[in-house]
Protein backbone atom coordinates (compact mmCIF):
# COMPACT_ATOMS: atom_id res chain seq x y z
CA UNK A 1 0.00 0.00 0.00
CA UNK A 2 1.44 3.37 -1.05
CA UNK A 3 1.43 6.55 1.04
CA UNK A 4 -1.38 7.89 -1.17
CA UNK A 5 -3.59 4.89 -0.38
CA UNK A 6 -2.92 5.20 3.37
CA UNK A 7 -4.37 8.72 3.26
CA UNK A 8 -7.81 7.42 2.21
CA UNK A 9 -10.43 6.32 4.74
CA UNK A 10 -13.63 4.57 3.64
CA UNK A 11 -16.76 4.62 5.79
CA UNK A 12 -19.73 2.41 4.97
CA UNK A 13 -22.52 4.03 6.99
CA UNK A 14 -24.81 1.07 7.70
CA UNK A 15 -26.62 2.43 10.76
CA UNK A 16 -30.06 2.39 9.15
CA UNK A 17 -32.59 -0.43 9.27
CA UNK A 18 -34.88 -1.20 6.36
CA UNK A 19 -38.27 0.48 6.58
CA UNK A 20 -41.61 0.52 4.77
CA UNK A 21 -42.19 -1.89 1.89
CA UNK A 22 -38.54 -2.95 1.85
CA UNK A 23 -38.83 -3.99 5.48
CA UNK A 24 -41.85 -6.10 4.54
CA UNK A 25 -39.58 -8.09 2.21
CA UNK A 26 -36.41 -8.44 4.31
CA UNK A 27 -37.56 -7.87 7.88
CA UNK A 28 -36.00 -5.49 10.42
CA UNK A 29 -32.34 -5.56 9.45
CA UNK A 30 -29.55 -3.31 8.27
CA UNK A 31 -29.01 -3.09 4.54
CA UNK A 32 -25.56 -4.63 4.78
CA UNK A 33 -27.12 -7.77 6.30
CA UNK A 34 -29.49 -8.39 3.37
CA UNK A 35 -28.66 -11.66 1.60
CA UNK A 36 -28.16 -11.37 -2.16
CA UNK A 37 -26.87 -14.25 -4.31
CA UNK A 38 -25.77 -16.32 -1.31
CA UNK A 39 -23.88 -13.49 0.45
CA UNK A 40 -24.68 -10.48 2.61
CA UNK A 41 -24.53 -7.14 0.81
CA UNK A 42 -21.59 -6.06 2.97
CA UNK A 43 -19.64 -9.04 1.64
CA UNK A 44 -20.47 -8.06 -1.95
CA UNK A 45 -19.35 -4.52 -1.14
CA UNK A 46 -16.03 -5.68 0.33
CA UNK A 47 -15.44 -7.96 -2.64
CA UNK A 48 -15.80 -4.99 -4.99
CA UNK A 49 -13.09 -3.01 -3.17
CA UNK A 50 -9.43 -3.15 -4.17
CA UNK A 51 -7.33 -5.01 -1.61
CA UNK A 52 -5.82 -1.83 -0.18
CA UNK A 53 -9.27 -0.29 0.30
CA UNK A 54 -10.55 -3.26 2.34
CA UNK A 55 -7.88 -2.44 4.91
CA UNK A 56 -9.03 1.18 5.01
CA UNK A 57 -12.74 0.37 5.40
CA UNK A 58 -14.73 1.11 8.54
CA UNK A 59 -18.16 -0.57 8.63
CA UNK A 60 -20.27 1.74 10.79
CA UNK A 61 -23.23 -0.25 12.16
CA UNK A 62 -24.34 1.71 15.23
CA UNK A 63 -23.93 5.01 17.02
CA UNK A 64 -21.78 3.25 19.60
CA UNK A 65 -19.07 2.93 16.93
CA UNK A 66 -19.02 6.65 16.14
CA UNK A 67 -16.35 7.41 18.73
CA UNK A 68 -13.88 5.07 17.02
CA UNK A 69 -14.63 6.58 13.61
CA UNK A 70 -14.10 10.10 14.94
CA UNK A 71 -10.87 9.15 16.69
CA UNK A 72 -9.58 7.63 13.43
CA UNK A 73 -10.45 10.80 11.52
CA UNK A 74 -8.85 13.08 14.12
CA UNK A 75 -5.67 10.97 14.13
CA UNK A 76 -5.33 11.23 10.36
CA UNK A 77 -3.09 13.80 8.74
CA UNK A 78 -4.23 17.11 7.32
CA UNK A 79 -3.97 15.66 3.80
CA UNK A 80 -6.18 12.67 4.57
CA UNK A 81 -9.42 12.15 2.61
CA UNK A 82 -12.61 10.27 3.43
CA UNK A 83 -15.24 8.60 1.27
CA UNK A 84 -18.59 7.96 2.96
CA UNK A 85 -20.90 5.42 1.30
CA UNK A 86 -24.44 4.67 2.44
CA UNK A 87 -25.17 1.12 3.55
CA UNK A 88 -28.34 1.30 1.48
CA UNK A 89 -26.41 2.01 -1.74
CA UNK A 90 -26.85 -0.77 -4.29
CA UNK A 91 -24.23 -1.12 -7.02
CA UNK A 92 -25.61 -2.91 -10.08
CA UNK A 93 -22.16 -2.78 -11.72
CA UNK A 94 -19.68 -3.42 -8.89
CA UNK A 95 -16.74 -3.18 -11.29
CA UNK A 96 -17.50 0.55 -11.65
CA UNK A 97 -17.29 0.93 -7.89
CA UNK A 98 -13.92 -0.82 -7.99
CA UNK A 99 -12.63 1.61 -10.62
CA UNK A 100 -13.89 4.62 -8.68
CA UNK A 101 -12.25 3.54 -5.43
CA UNK A 102 -8.99 2.90 -7.27
CA UNK A 103 -8.99 6.54 -8.38
CA UNK A 104 -9.70 8.06 -4.96
CA UNK A 105 -6.01 8.62 -4.02
CA UNK A 106 -5.68 10.84 -7.08
CA UNK A 107 -8.93 12.83 -6.69
CA UNK A 108 -8.34 16.56 -6.21
CA UNK A 109 -11.90 17.75 -5.55
CA UNK A 110 -14.87 16.78 -3.40
CA UNK A 111 -17.58 14.87 -5.26
CA UNK A 112 -20.91 13.14 -4.69
CA UNK A 113 -23.14 10.90 -6.82
CA UNK A 114 -26.09 13.37 -6.67
CA UNK A 115 -26.90 16.90 -5.56
CA UNK A 116 -29.31 15.97 -2.78
CA UNK A 117 -28.99 13.11 -0.28
CA UNK A 118 -25.94 11.51 -1.92
CA UNK A 119 -25.33 7.81 -1.36
CA UNK A 120 -21.62 8.40 -1.95
CA UNK A 121 -19.66 11.47 -0.87
CA UNK A 122 -15.91 12.07 -1.15
CA UNK A 123 -14.29 14.78 1.01
CA UNK A 124 -10.75 15.66 0.02
CA UNK A 125 -10.22 16.94 3.57
CA UNK A 126 -11.36 14.23 6.01
CA UNK A 127 -11.41 16.73 8.87
CA UNK A 128 -14.40 18.48 7.27
CA UNK A 129 -16.49 15.54 8.46
CA UNK A 130 -15.26 16.11 12.02
CA UNK A 131 -16.32 19.75 11.73
CA UNK A 132 -19.87 18.53 10.95
CA UNK A 133 -19.77 15.78 13.54
CA UNK A 134 -22.95 16.65 15.51
CA UNK A 135 -25.00 16.41 12.30
CA UNK A 136 -23.26 13.21 11.18
CA UNK A 137 -23.66 11.61 14.61
CA UNK A 138 -27.35 12.46 14.61
CA UNK A 139 -28.14 11.02 11.17
CA UNK A 140 -26.25 9.61 8.13
CA UNK A 141 -25.25 12.25 5.62
CA UNK A 142 -27.36 10.62 2.89
CA UNK A 143 -30.42 11.79 4.85
CA UNK A 144 -29.31 15.43 5.16
CA UNK A 145 -31.52 17.99 3.46
CA UNK A 146 -28.70 20.29 2.34
CA UNK A 147 -27.63 20.58 -1.30
CA UNK A 148 -24.04 19.54 -2.08
CA UNK A 149 -23.52 22.38 -4.54
CA UNK A 150 -19.84 22.76 -3.77
CA UNK A 151 -19.05 19.21 -4.87
CA UNK A 152 -18.58 17.76 -8.33
CA UNK A 153 -20.99 15.09 -9.63
CA UNK A 154 -19.49 11.70 -10.40
CA UNK A 155 -21.26 9.80 -13.18
CA UNK A 156 -19.17 6.65 -13.37
CA UNK A 157 -21.29 5.00 -10.67
CA UNK A 158 -25.02 5.39 -10.21
CA UNK A 159 -25.92 3.59 -6.99
CA UNK A 160 -29.51 2.57 -6.39
CA UNK A 161 -31.22 3.63 -3.18
CA UNK A 162 -32.25 0.31 -1.66
CA UNK A 163 -34.53 2.08 0.81
CA UNK A 164 -36.85 2.80 -2.15
CA UNK A 165 -38.94 -0.22 -3.09
CA UNK A 166 -38.52 0.39 -6.83
CA UNK A 167 -34.74 0.49 -6.58
CA UNK A 168 -34.69 -2.47 -4.18
CA UNK A 169 -36.72 -4.64 -6.54
CA UNK A 170 -34.62 -3.51 -9.51
CA UNK A 171 -31.53 -4.61 -7.61
CA UNK A 172 -32.79 -7.92 -6.22
CA UNK A 173 -35.10 -9.25 -8.96
CA UNK A 174 -33.46 -12.37 -10.28
CA UNK A 175 -31.36 -12.59 -7.12
CA UNK A 176 -31.13 -16.41 -7.16
CA UNK A 177 -27.80 -17.49 -8.61
CA UNK A 178 -28.03 -19.30 -11.95
CA UNK A 179 -26.54 -22.65 -12.87
CA UNK A 180 -23.22 -22.63 -14.71
CA UNK A 181 -24.83 -23.46 -18.07
CA UNK A 182 -27.35 -20.60 -17.81
CA UNK A 183 -26.95 -16.91 -18.56
CA UNK A 184 -29.47 -14.25 -17.58
CA UNK A 185 -29.67 -10.68 -18.83
CA UNK A 186 -32.02 -8.19 -17.19
CA UNK A 187 -32.92 -4.74 -18.43
CA UNK A 188 -35.70 -2.30 -17.61
CA UNK A 189 -38.38 -4.25 -19.48
CA UNK A 190 -37.19 -7.79 -20.21
CA UNK A 191 -35.68 -10.82 -18.56
CA UNK A 192 -33.66 -12.78 -21.16
CA UNK A 193 -32.49 -16.29 -20.41
CA UNK A 194 -29.89 -18.22 -22.44
CA UNK A 195 -28.50 -21.69 -22.00
CA UNK A 196 -26.42 -24.32 -23.72
CA UNK A 197 -29.09 -26.81 -22.61
CA UNK A 198 -31.22 -26.12 -25.65
CA UNK A 199 -33.79 -28.84 -24.99
CA UNK A 200 -34.40 -27.42 -21.53
CA UNK A 201 -34.84 -23.94 -22.98
CA UNK A 202 -37.35 -25.16 -25.57
CA UNK A 203 -39.27 -27.04 -22.88
CA UNK A 204 -39.45 -23.95 -20.64
CA UNK A 205 -40.57 -21.79 -23.55
CA UNK A 206 -43.18 -24.29 -24.80
CA UNK A 207 -44.65 -24.96 -21.36
CA UNK A 208 -46.83 -21.84 -21.20
CA UNK A 209 -48.49 -22.58 -24.56
CA UNK A 210 -49.15 -26.21 -23.65
CA UNK A 211 -50.64 -25.83 -20.15
CA UNK A 212 -54.42 -25.41 -19.76
CA UNK A 213 -55.62 -21.81 -19.65
CA UNK A 214 -56.55 -22.07 -15.97
CA UNK A 215 -52.86 -22.31 -15.05
CA UNK A 216 -51.58 -19.45 -17.16
CA UNK A 217 -52.52 -16.57 -14.81
CA UNK A 218 -50.05 -18.05 -12.31
CA UNK A 219 -47.18 -18.12 -14.84
CA UNK A 220 -45.13 -15.55 -16.75
CA UNK A 221 -45.47 -15.84 -20.50
CA UNK A 222 -42.20 -16.40 -22.41
CA UNK A 223 -41.74 -15.12 -25.97
CA UNK A 224 -39.17 -14.58 -28.71
CA UNK A 225 -37.55 -18.04 -28.60
CA UNK A 226 -34.27 -18.03 -30.51
CA UNK A 227 -32.05 -20.94 -31.51
CA UNK A 228 -28.58 -19.37 -31.55
CA UNK A 229 -26.62 -22.44 -32.55
CA UNK A 230 -24.69 -23.45 -29.47
CA UNK A 231 -27.31 -21.84 -27.23
CA UNK A 232 -30.99 -21.02 -27.14
CA UNK A 233 -32.75 -18.04 -25.60
CA UNK A 234 -36.17 -16.63 -24.80
CA UNK A 235 -37.55 -13.50 -23.15
CA UNK A 236 -40.14 -12.67 -20.51
CA UNK A 237 -41.54 -9.38 -19.29
CA UNK A 238 -39.69 -8.24 -16.21
CA UNK A 239 -41.84 -8.29 -13.09
CA UNK A 240 -40.64 -6.15 -10.21
CA UNK A 241 -41.46 -8.75 -7.57
CA UNK A 242 -39.24 -10.26 -4.90
CA UNK A 243 -39.07 -14.03 -4.79
CA UNK A 244 -40.46 -15.78 -1.73
CA UNK A 245 -37.04 -17.23 -0.85
CA UNK A 246 -35.63 -13.75 -0.26
CA UNK A 247 -38.55 -12.94 2.05
CA UNK A 248 -38.37 -16.34 3.80
CA UNK A 249 -34.67 -16.33 4.66
CA UNK A 250 -34.83 -12.74 5.90
CA UNK A 251 -37.61 -13.53 8.33
CA UNK A 252 -39.93 -11.05 6.62
CA UNK A 253 -43.01 -13.25 6.87
CA UNK A 254 -45.26 -13.04 9.91
CA UNK A 255 -48.25 -15.29 10.56
CA UNK A 256 -50.65 -12.79 8.94
CA UNK A 257 -48.55 -12.56 5.75
CA UNK A 258 -47.29 -16.15 5.54
CA UNK A 259 -50.76 -17.69 5.77
CA UNK A 260 -52.15 -15.98 2.62
CA UNK A 261 -48.94 -16.76 0.75
CA UNK A 262 -49.19 -20.47 1.62
CA UNK A 263 -52.91 -20.50 0.83
CA UNK A 264 -52.27 -19.16 -2.68
CA UNK A 265 -49.38 -21.47 -3.43
CA UNK A 266 -51.27 -24.54 -2.22
CA UNK A 267 -54.39 -23.34 -4.06
CA UNK A 268 -52.36 -23.34 -7.27
CA UNK A 269 -51.27 -26.93 -6.59
CA UNK A 270 -54.78 -28.09 -5.64
CA UNK A 271 -56.40 -26.52 -8.72
CA UNK A 272 -54.02 -27.96 -11.29
CA UNK A 273 -55.83 -29.86 -14.07
CA UNK A 274 -56.12 -33.60 -13.41
CA UNK A 275 -56.07 -36.63 -15.67
CA UNK A 276 -57.49 -39.93 -14.45
CA UNK A 277 -55.05 -42.81 -14.36
CA UNK A 278 -54.74 -46.31 -12.95
CA UNK A 279 -53.16 -46.92 -9.58
CA UNK A 280 -50.48 -48.91 -11.37
CA UNK A 281 -49.54 -45.93 -13.52
CA UNK A 282 -49.47 -43.65 -10.48
CA UNK A 283 -47.25 -46.08 -8.59
CA UNK A 284 -44.90 -46.33 -11.57
CA UNK A 285 -44.71 -42.51 -11.86
CA UNK A 286 -43.94 -42.24 -8.14
CA UNK A 287 -41.18 -44.85 -8.35
CA UNK A 288 -39.65 -43.03 -11.32
CA UNK A 289 -39.53 -39.70 -9.48
CA UNK A 290 -38.88 -40.78 -5.91
CA UNK A 291 -36.82 -43.97 -6.35
CA UNK A 292 -35.27 -44.43 -9.79
CA UNK A 293 -34.23 -40.78 -10.08
CA UNK A 294 -32.77 -40.86 -6.57
CA UNK A 295 -30.81 -44.06 -7.18
CA UNK A 296 -29.41 -42.59 -10.39
CA UNK A 297 -28.36 -39.34 -8.68
CA UNK A 298 -26.68 -41.18 -5.79
CA UNK A 299 -24.79 -43.32 -8.30
CA UNK A 300 -23.76 -40.15 -10.15
CA UNK A 301 -22.61 -38.55 -6.89
CA UNK A 302 -20.48 -41.53 -5.87
CA UNK A 303 -18.94 -41.73 -9.35
CA UNK A 304 -17.38 -38.31 -8.75
CA UNK A 305 -14.04 -38.14 -6.97
CA UNK A 306 -15.21 -35.10 -5.04
CA UNK A 307 -18.46 -36.88 -4.17
CA UNK A 308 -16.54 -39.81 -2.72
CA UNK A 309 -14.32 -37.46 -0.72
CA UNK A 310 -17.26 -35.50 0.74
CA UNK A 311 -19.16 -38.68 1.56
CA UNK A 312 -16.15 -40.20 3.33
CA UNK A 313 -15.62 -36.99 5.29
CA UNK A 314 -19.25 -36.90 6.47
CA UNK A 315 -19.35 -40.64 7.24
CA UNK A 316 -16.10 -40.52 9.19
CA UNK A 317 -17.70 -38.02 11.57
CA UNK A 318 -21.17 -39.56 11.64
CA UNK A 319 -21.52 -43.00 9.97
CA UNK A 320 -25.29 -42.54 9.52
CA UNK A 321 -24.60 -39.72 7.04
CA UNK A 322 -23.06 -42.09 4.48
CA UNK A 323 -25.18 -41.60 1.37
CA UNK A 324 -25.44 -45.34 0.69
CA UNK A 325 -26.76 -45.96 4.18
CA UNK A 326 -29.18 -43.07 3.84
CA UNK A 327 -30.40 -44.43 0.51
CA UNK A 328 -31.00 -47.86 2.05
CA UNK A 329 -32.84 -46.27 4.92
CA UNK A 330 -34.95 -44.18 2.56
CA UNK A 331 -35.86 -47.16 0.37
CA UNK A 332 -36.93 -49.14 3.42
CA UNK A 333 -39.24 -46.30 4.46
CA UNK A 334 -40.51 -45.90 0.89
CA UNK A 335 -41.48 -49.57 0.72
CA UNK A 336 -43.27 -49.22 4.05
CA UNK A 337 -45.25 -46.16 2.89
CA UNK A 338 -45.49 -46.88 -0.84
CA UNK A 339 -49.30 -47.02 -0.80
CA UNK A 340 -49.32 -43.38 0.28
CA UNK A 341 -47.73 -42.44 -3.06
CA UNK A 342 -50.50 -44.08 -5.09
CA UNK A 343 -53.24 -41.85 -6.54
CA UNK A 344 -55.87 -42.26 -9.23
CA UNK A 345 -54.90 -39.19 -11.19
CA UNK A 346 -51.96 -37.28 -12.63
CA UNK A 347 -51.62 -33.49 -12.64
CA UNK A 348 -49.99 -30.83 -14.79
CA UNK A 349 -46.74 -30.20 -12.95
CA UNK A 350 -44.62 -27.07 -12.67
CA UNK A 351 -41.64 -29.21 -11.73
CA UNK A 352 -39.85 -26.85 -9.35
CA UNK A 353 -42.17 -24.51 -7.38
CA UNK A 354 -39.62 -23.87 -4.63
CA UNK A 355 -39.66 -20.47 -2.94
CA UNK A 356 -36.88 -19.07 -5.16
CA UNK A 357 -39.07 -19.77 -8.21
CA UNK A 358 -42.10 -18.10 -6.62
CA UNK A 359 -42.42 -14.34 -7.03
CA UNK A 360 -44.71 -12.82 -4.43
CA UNK A 361 -45.94 -9.37 -3.44
CA UNK A 362 -47.38 -9.62 0.10
CA UNK A 363 -48.99 -6.18 -0.16
CA UNK A 364 -51.08 -7.13 -3.19
CA UNK A 365 -51.27 -10.93 -2.83
CA UNK A 366 -49.73 -11.26 -6.29
CA UNK A 367 -48.04 -14.61 -6.96
CA UNK A 368 -46.21 -15.71 -10.12
CA UNK A 369 -44.24 -18.91 -10.72
CA UNK A 370 -41.12 -18.93 -12.88
CA UNK A 371 -38.63 -21.48 -14.26
CA UNK A 372 -40.88 -24.52 -14.78
CA UNK A 373 -39.32 -27.84 -15.65
CA UNK A 374 -41.17 -27.39 -18.93
CA UNK A 375 -42.55 -29.65 -21.65
CA UNK A 376 -42.38 -29.93 -25.42
CA UNK A 377 -45.48 -32.13 -25.78
CA UNK A 378 -48.79 -32.39 -23.94
CA UNK A 379 -47.85 -35.84 -22.63
CA UNK A 380 -44.81 -34.33 -20.87
CA UNK A 381 -47.05 -31.97 -18.87
CA UNK A 382 -48.42 -34.73 -16.65
CA UNK A 383 -46.67 -35.76 -13.48
CA UNK A 384 -47.24 -37.28 -10.06
CA UNK A 385 -49.43 -35.11 -7.75
CA UNK A 386 -46.95 -35.14 -4.86
CA UNK A 387 -43.80 -34.01 -6.64
CA UNK A 388 -44.53 -30.27 -6.70
CA UNK A 389 -45.85 -30.41 -3.14
CA UNK A 390 -42.58 -31.97 -1.97
CA UNK A 391 -40.71 -29.19 -3.76
CA UNK A 392 -42.71 -26.59 -1.84
CA UNK A 393 -42.20 -28.48 1.40
CA UNK A 394 -38.44 -28.61 1.08
CA UNK A 395 -38.52 -24.80 1.10
CA UNK A 396 -41.24 -24.38 3.74
CA UNK A 397 -40.16 -27.16 6.13
CA UNK A 398 -36.76 -28.34 4.89
CA UNK A 399 -34.83 -25.04 5.06
CA UNK A 400 -33.59 -25.51 1.49
CA UNK A 401 -33.36 -21.76 0.82
CA UNK A 402 -31.30 -21.19 3.97
CA UNK A 403 -28.85 -23.88 2.90
CA UNK A 404 -28.77 -22.62 -0.68
CA UNK A 405 -27.92 -19.11 0.57
CA UNK A 406 -25.24 -20.25 2.99
CA UNK A 407 -27.29 -19.36 6.07
CA UNK A 408 -26.26 -22.38 8.09
CA UNK A 409 -23.40 -23.81 10.10
CA UNK A 410 -22.11 -27.37 10.22
CA UNK A 411 -20.73 -28.23 13.64
CA UNK A 412 -20.45 -31.00 16.17
CA UNK A 413 -22.66 -32.04 19.07
CA UNK A 414 -21.26 -33.05 22.46
CA UNK A 415 -21.04 -36.66 21.28
CA UNK A 416 -19.01 -35.51 18.23
CA UNK A 417 -21.84 -36.20 15.80
CA UNK A 418 -21.99 -33.72 12.93
CA UNK A 419 -25.00 -31.39 13.20
CA UNK A 420 -26.65 -28.74 11.04
CA UNK A 421 -27.64 -25.38 12.51
CA UNK A 422 -29.82 -23.18 10.31
CA UNK A 423 -29.91 -19.44 11.00
CA UNK A 424 -33.66 -19.00 11.28
CA UNK A 425 -35.69 -16.39 13.13
CA UNK A 426 -39.44 -16.90 13.53
CA UNK A 427 -39.82 -19.93 11.28
CA UNK A 428 -40.68 -22.43 14.00
CA UNK A 429 -43.94 -20.57 14.50
CA UNK A 430 -44.70 -20.38 10.74
CA UNK A 431 -43.95 -23.94 9.67
CA UNK A 432 -46.98 -25.34 11.56
CA UNK A 433 -49.19 -23.03 9.47
CA UNK A 434 -47.92 -24.73 6.33
CA UNK A 435 -48.44 -28.19 7.82
CA UNK A 436 -51.98 -27.35 8.89
CA UNK A 437 -52.96 -26.28 5.38
CA UNK A 438 -51.29 -29.30 3.79
CA UNK A 439 -53.26 -31.62 6.08
CA UNK A 440 -56.45 -29.66 5.41
CA UNK A 441 -56.03 -30.53 1.73
CA UNK A 442 -56.01 -34.21 2.66
CA UNK A 443 -52.29 -34.91 2.28
CA UNK A 444 -50.30 -37.20 4.57
CA UNK A 445 -47.43 -35.08 5.91
CA UNK A 446 -45.24 -38.18 6.39
CA UNK A 447 -45.49 -39.06 2.70
CA UNK A 448 -44.75 -35.47 1.67
CA UNK A 449 -41.70 -35.31 3.91
CA UNK A 450 -40.44 -38.68 2.74
CA UNK A 451 -40.57 -37.40 -0.83
CA UNK A 452 -38.82 -34.26 0.38
CA UNK A 453 -35.95 -36.36 1.79
CA UNK A 454 -35.42 -37.87 -1.66
CA UNK A 455 -35.06 -34.35 -3.09
CA UNK A 456 -32.23 -33.46 -0.72
CA UNK A 457 -30.33 -36.66 -1.56
CA UNK A 458 -31.02 -36.19 -5.29
CA UNK A 459 -29.42 -32.74 -5.19
CA UNK A 460 -25.99 -33.94 -4.07
CA UNK A 461 -24.32 -34.22 -7.51
CA UNK A 462 -25.93 -30.96 -8.69
CA UNK A 463 -24.22 -28.93 -5.94
CA UNK A 464 -20.85 -30.69 -5.94
CA UNK A 465 -19.08 -27.33 -6.41
CA UNK A 466 -20.21 -26.36 -2.89
CA UNK A 467 -18.91 -29.15 -0.58
CA UNK A 468 -20.30 -27.58 2.60
CA UNK A 469 -23.74 -27.40 1.01
CA UNK A 470 -23.56 -31.08 0.07
CA UNK A 471 -22.82 -31.98 3.70
CA UNK A 472 -25.72 -29.77 4.78
CA UNK A 473 -28.01 -31.66 2.39
CA UNK A 474 -26.83 -34.98 3.84
CA UNK A 475 -27.54 -33.71 7.34
CA UNK A 476 -30.95 -32.37 6.37
CA UNK A 477 -31.91 -35.62 4.64
CA UNK A 478 -31.04 -37.56 7.80
CA UNK A 479 -33.06 -35.10 9.89
CA UNK A 480 -36.14 -35.51 7.69
CA UNK A 481 -35.83 -39.31 7.72
CA UNK A 482 -35.61 -39.16 11.52
CA UNK A 483 -38.87 -37.18 11.59
CA UNK A 484 -40.65 -39.63 9.28
CA UNK A 485 -39.54 -42.58 11.38
CA UNK A 486 -40.49 -40.75 14.57
CA UNK A 487 -44.03 -40.25 13.36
Amino acid sequence: MSDLHEKILLILDDREFATGEVRSLVGPRRYGDIIFKRRALIEHFRAALPEWARKRLMHLRSNEELALVRATLEASGEDAAVCVIAGRAGFMAPERLTQLIERLPYAEEDFTDRLYKPLLAFLRNAHMLVEQWPAFAATPLHTWEQAWQGSQRVQSVEPLDLAKIRDFLSFTCGSTATRHFNEVQIDTYYYTKRSTDKRKMLAEYSFYGLVPESMRPWLIQPFDYQDEGARAAYKMLRYYLADAALQWVHGAFEADTFAPFVERLLFFLAERPRQACSKERSAAAARELFVTKLESRVKQFLAMAEGQRINQLAASATPELDVTRQLERYLKLYRRHEKGFVFEHMVVGHGDPCFSNTLYDPQRYLLKLIDPKGATTEDELWTHPLYDLCKVSHSALGDYDFINNGLYDVGFADNNDMVLRVRQSNHDTLKPLFLQRVKALGHDARIMRLGEASLFLSMLPLHIDYPNKVIAFLLKAREVLDEVEGE
